[in-house]
């Protein structure tokens, strides 16, 4: 079996464990004791409890497994860090997702630019204008829109791609048959159809909490910069900003009604620092000033 598909089932197994993955590749970067070793031998090569490497060990030889991973290669598209299309630009963010299940056009991935934008599910009135006024120029022009597909401003970020027949590329915290919310069924079947829909988890793994925050760091990882429309203090789009500004990317927030929770966070986001934008030629001159070095990184 070839190391790719021995990280997709070691992935699969593991149910996206990125840390124990991270260890075991450590150890050895080829995968080559994974399938061919006693359970004795897994805990002593890869530094494993001895109950969980019983676990893995027998996890690992259920035919199982290995029949829904033959279906998953056949139903979507599959993306490893030993892949050479392996998206360039995910592999220098700290912590790079390690497997990505794909469904769509994967030519995205390297169509620039790209721009990160988050905000609030629970986005006020005029956060369909701001979207408008901001996006809309920027899709028509060929920009790629990255999003999460949550619904608010990330569902309304997808759609201004789609109305001006642009690009756009969601991000899940569940796997491609598993779609969250359900009320976006039909937004993901139009992405997956004529855009690009990614996840770093197996296609029938249910959305946790956790996955979201992480989910995250990849939605930012493929921005040249982040824009929040609206945003709430304590929201998962300040946890975009957080992993934007740790892989040093450029952090853009829109003003707002300063009586409304929802532009409280793109607030205090621009009084720490970030970028306020008002017109949407600031961020196209934002990309013509630092395109030649985001290029030339990627």
């Amino acid at each position: 079996m070839e190391k790719r598909k021995r990280l997709l089932l070691l992935h699969r197994v593991l149910r996206g464990r990125r840390k124990t993955m991270q260890r075991i590749l450590r150890l050895d970067p080829q995968l080559d004791n994974l399938l061919h070793s006693s359970f004795h031998e897994l805990m002593i090569h890869y530094q494993l409890p001895e109950t969980f490497a019983v676990t893995l060990f027998h996890e690992l030889q259920e035919e199982s497994h290995m029949n829904a991973l033959e279906r998953d290669m056949q139903s979507f598209h599959t993306l490893t860090c030993f892949d050479e299309d392996y998206p360039v630009i995910l592999k220098h963010i700290p912590d790079p997702p390690l497997v990505l299940y794909a469904a769509g056009r994967l030519e995205l991935l390297v169509k620039h630019p790209a721009i990160s934008v988050v905000g609030t599910r629970r986005p006020t009135k005029a956060a369909a204008a701001k979207i408008a006024y901001l996006l809309d120029p920027l899709a028509a022009a060929g920009w790629t829109i990255v999003s999460g597909m949550a619904k608010g401003i990330d569902s309304m970020a997808h759609h201004a791609a789609i109305r001006n027949e642009g690009n756009t590329i969601a991000v899940l915290g569940s796997g491609l048959r598993q779609i969250y919310p359900r009320s976006n069924q039909q937004l993901f079947d139009c992405l997956a159809a004529g855009q690009l829909v990614l996840s770093e988890y197996y296609p029938d793994q249910y959305p946790k909490q956790h996955h979201f925050p992480e989910r995250n760091r990849i939605i930012s990882g493929l921005g040249f910069c982040t824009l929040v429309i609206e945003a709430k203090k304590q929201s998962g789009s300040m946890h975009t900003v957080m992993h934007a500004l740790e892989q040093g990317k450029d952090v853009f927030a829109i003003p707002g009604d300063p009586q409304k929770e929802q532009t409280a966070g793109c607030h205090q986001m621009i009084s720490d620092g970030a970028g306020i934008i008002f017109e949407p030629g600031q961020l196209l001159d934002e990309w013509e000033h630092n395109k030649s070095k985001w290029l030339h990184f990627i």
